[in-house]
């Protein structure tokens, strides 16, 4: 019965780690002629990335990190022609407890930043 527990929970996470190292964005360019605080909005921007990383710090597959999700959102704001963005929230979770205490190690971890692009 032990055999079994632990061989589910490494097809798990292996396939966790086939799935992860992606990164999506999403836009919404539809106001509905309406105006941000900070000005005319060309679009809302939304990237997400999902990664398996060492302890939660070090990238194995893809990478999570603030950091490279706020270079993803950046890009995409100026692919859209923006000068400027608002942030309105970011986040990163670490999944320590998805698959106890196998992801103590080898973490998958999530992060997303959501915004404006402004002219």
């Amino acid at each position: 019965m032990k055999g079994t527990w632990m061989k589910c929970i490494s097809v798990a996470v292996v396939g966790m780690m086939a799935l992860t190292g992606c990164s999506s964005t999403t836009m919404c360019k539809d106001f509905n002629g309406l105006s941000t605080p900070s000005g005319d909005a060309i679009a809302h921007i939304s990237t997400s990335n999902m990664a398996i990383h060492f302890l939660g710090k070090k990238p194995l597959k893809g990478d999570a990190s603030l950091e490279k999700t706020l270079d993803d959102f950046t890009a995409a704001a100026k692919a859209a022609g923006a000068s400027k963005v608002r942030i309105v929230q970011s986040n990163r979770m670490n999944w320590w407890l998805l698959f106890f205490p196998f992801t103590i190690l080898v973490t998958p971890v999530t992060s997303n930043v959501a915004g404006d692009a402004l002219k």
